[in-house]
């Protein structure tokens, strides 16, 4: 499980961190903010294609690094949390089951 992966520093997508993801041979979630200044899904996407077992990207709309959004109520931003939790939890419960 990757929270916010790393691809790259910010502002640096030419010094890329994915090269031993290939060697992972275990089920990957990645969930990663929509606005993750190291990595966007955009970025990450085309590497999780190459990857030899099941990987799953789960957004976070608008989130950052951290997963915060820009200039919402704080109820919103709980909600947001409590999804990536409720993600979180029922990928587990669906490698633990196999």
């Amino acid at each position: 499980m990757l929270l916010g992966y790393p691809l790259h520093p910010p502002g640096r997508p030419e010094q890329r961190r994915d090269k031993h993801l290939p060697s992972i041979q275990r089920p990957m979630l990645i969930v990663q903010g929509g606005r993750d200044a190291f990595g966007t899904p955009a970025e990450l996407e085309p590497i999780l294609a190459t990857l030899p077992r099941p990987a799953t990207l789960h957004l976070v709309p608008g989130g950052d690094h951290s997963f915060k959004v820009p200039r919402v109520d704080p109820s919103r931003q709980t909600a947001l949390i409590e999804e990536v939790h409720r993600t979180v939890a029922a990928w587990i419960a669906s490698i633990v089951s196999r």
